[in-house]
């Protein structure tokens, strides 16, 4: 006489685990400084000698162009 065959077994599956939370969020500061307009020039030529040039400008964005001529009347040989 034969032996009676044995049970099938199913296993269970398994589930892993949740994830940790994510670490909080560091501070942020932010200071964007003091933006100063004031254009002042004080006793700026009072020690220039020969030739001085000067400029001042207000702009927050702006181009000065200056030159300057200097014209020398020489008498030679006299």
């Amino acid at each position: 006489m034969a032996g009676a065959a044995g049970a099938t077994g199913t296993g269970a599956t398994g589930t892993g685990g949740a994830g940790g939370a994510g670490g909080a969020g560091g501070t942020n500061t932010v200071n964007a400084g003091t933006f100063d307009m004031s254009n002042t020039m004080t006793a700026a030529a009072q020690s220039a000698a020969g030739i001085s040039v000067m400029n001042q400008t207000t702009a927050a964005a702006s181009l000065a162009q200056q030159a300057i001529t200097v014209q020398a009347n020489l008498t030679v040989g006299h």
